[in-house]
């Protein structure tokens, strides 16, 4: 459907037409919705065919003398100026709105990536102190694992020195108390030597005791002053 008239030239589909008024009978008062221009005379809106025929260009302008044919010319060629250059502005709008949509995004898209290096870089420092963090803590393990052998080592020397302080102070106390046991047999000869005839007799324990005696007393054994001075050097 087209709208024709000096001051109003422009096009719109039959559906929209009907809907807006335009096909309706001129004493109607039909106006153009582009514009809102009147459009009281019956030719002010025509239905055309945007893709005619063959026959239908043969004859539309078929009868007529050449000056209205150029004159029909030159106003098709005029509207097809107008809707042209219209349609060059409507995409020139178009064009600027996608331009600063465009802008926009691309504002928006440079201040994601400064904020997106910005936490890149922090992480990146984060991880390089965690880094130093995990290789200090790792040194301090070997240290202390150094550190918890030496304790061990020192732990058995220390345990050994003491079992063998101990097994010392066991061999004393039973030396003693082998002498004990010697001198209380030897004071008890007399009279068992008195009773009997043929002489003094040592009895069998007394001959035990003293066995024992001479082998605690031949078995060679370390001073318990070395074997001080030997714990404080362990123990240092």
């Amino acid at each position: 459907m087209l709208t024709t008239s000096d001051l109003a030239r422009h096009i719109f589909c039959l559906p929209c037409a009907e809907s807006l008024g335009l096909s309706r009978r001129p004493q109607q008062n039909r106006t153009c919705p582009a514009c809102q221009a009147n459009l009281p005379n019956p030719d002010d809106v025509v239905s055309t065919t945007l893709n005619p025929t063959e026959d239908y260009k043969t004859s539309v302008l078929s009868g007529l003398d050449p000056t209205t044919i150029i004159e029909c010319a030159g106003r098709a060629l005029s509207f097809w100026a107008y809707q042209t250059t219209q349609e060059i502005c409507y995409q020139e709008y178009l064009s600027k709105g996608l331009t600063e949509k465009y802008s926009t995004l691309n504002t928006e898209k440079e201040k994601v990536i400064n904020s997106a290096n910005t936490e890149i870089l922090g992480l990146q420092g984060k991880i390089a102190d965690m880094q130093l963090t995990q290789d200090q803590l790792q040194k301090k393990i070997e240290e202390l694992s150094s550190l918890y052998q030496d304790k061990c080592k020192k732990h058995t020397q220390m345990t050994n020195l003491y079992n063998l302080l101990k097994s010392q102070a066991m061999r004393s106390q039973i030396q003693t108390a082998a002498s004990d046991s010697v001198s209380q047999t030897l004071k008890s000869l007399p009279h068992a030597s008195a009773a009997r005839p043929g002489g003094p007799m040592m009895p069998q324990t007394a001959m035990a005791a003293s066995r024992h005696f001479n082998a605690l007393s031949s078995t060679e054994k370390p001073p318990i002053r070395n074997i001080i001075q030997n714990r404080e050097t362990y123990i240092n």
